[in-house]
């Protein structure tokens, strides 16, 4: 599956909207800090692109939203990446927001997933072999 976080439910329900009328149904969870939005990895590329660019413009939303929610109440600044474990479970790894935003800036969500599952993978079920070797 697809996972899209988002720290702000007026933004999650924008997306969830938005995939709705693209005739995706979304999975929500509702963590205490964020959003979790997954969908299907099946979808047309075209949607998916759109999608991914929607995701784009709605982070720079949601963090514009945490910017004025920062005036109004303490400092907070939190970012991460959910991982799922083989077991099924989901961890949330902490990640420095302005790291996180440098590297979605280069590369997409999907692109982003990959590399995370590639670590997890890697950290779940070690190879000691070369990479050559494999």
């Amino acid at each position: 599956m697809l996972e899209y976080i988002f720290f702000n439910k007026k933004t999650c329900f924008l997306f969830e909207k938005f995939a709705l009328s693209s005739g995706i149904k979304p999975i929500i969870e509702n963590e205490e800090e964020y959003f979790t939005v997954r969908l299907a990895e099946d979808l047309d590329e075209v949607i998916l692109e759109k999608l991914e660019d929607y995701y784009d413009e709605l982070m720079d939303m949601d963090r514009t939203l945490a910017e004025k929610q920062e005036g109004s109440s303490k400092d907070i600044h939190t970012a991460g990446i959910t991982i799922r474990l083989k077991d099924g479970r989901n961890v949330y790894a902490s990640v420095a927001p302005d790291l996180l935003s440098k590297v979605m800036q280069s590369i997409s969500a999907d692109d982003l997933n990959t590399l995370v599952c590639a670590i997890t993978d890697a950290v779940e079920n070690p190879d000691e072999r070369g990479l050559c070797q494999r």
